[in-house]
């Protein structure tokens, strides 16, 4: 068995002059857990919920309803586990702050550079981009809904509009100054997921 190996004070009093200005960046958070529990919730529910509607129109009510529960749980016990995986390495003195830093400790400095890096890089570039075309079609349907001339504007020029609102928002100096955007995300995301509900049933009913 090998030596559980515990950071002394000298150690952690070392730690902060190693991290560099992402670490420390991160460390600098004023958020509650009230806070990350939104914004988890959020980043997590909103991109997937647009498409729940659909998906359990194709798998039905039950079907789509075990569907969910099982990915719920899958879900809260992966979360469980990383936390206490990430926890674990704190009291040994190597906290985590971010994928690359857990990376580094598993794989080594090379991998975490150079291999998990890219991939979490090309991952956000992705998400963004269809956030952006996605928010894009909703502004036309929205559009659509609303005007008596909808062929006056076009697709690009929703993602045009979308996307400088976005731009916008990548100005804000942290993540926790979008608090309060994130806690309305979520309330709308609570409502629209009431309001399909209440559809389905409704025309379940007729």
């Amino acid at each position: 068995m090998e030596p559980v190996v515990v950071a002394t004070e000298e150690d952690e009093a070392n730690i902060p002059k190693k991290l560099d200005a992402g670490a420390l960046f991160v460390l600098k958070s004023r958020g509650s857990w009230f806070h990350c529990g939104y914004h988890l919730t959020t980043s997590i529910v909103a991109p997937a919920l647009l498409s729940l509607p659909y998906a359990l129109s194709l798998m039905g009510w039950f079907a789509g309803v075990i569907c969910l529960t099982v990915s719920a749980l899958v879900t809260f016990y992966s979360y469980n586990l990383l936390s206490l995986v990430l926890e674990h390495h704190a009291h040994l003195g190597q906290r985590q702050l971010r994928f690359r830093d857990m990376a580094r400790d598993i794989l080594g400095p090379r991998w975490g550079r150079y291999f998990v890096g890219p991939i979490q890089f090309g991952l956000c570039y992705g998400v963004v981009i269809a956030c952006i075309l996605l928010g894009g079609q909703s502004l036309k349907y929205i559009f659509l809904l609303s005007s008596s001339r909808p062929e006056t504007m076009k697709l690009y020029q929703f993602v045009i509009i979308f996307g400088v609102l976005m731009l916008v928002l990548a100005q804000i100096p942290s993540f926790h100054s979008l608090r309060h955007l994130n806690l309305v995300s979520l309330v709308l995301s609570l409502a629209y997921s009431a309001c399909a509900t209440a559809g389905s049933i409704y025309i379940g009913r007729i």
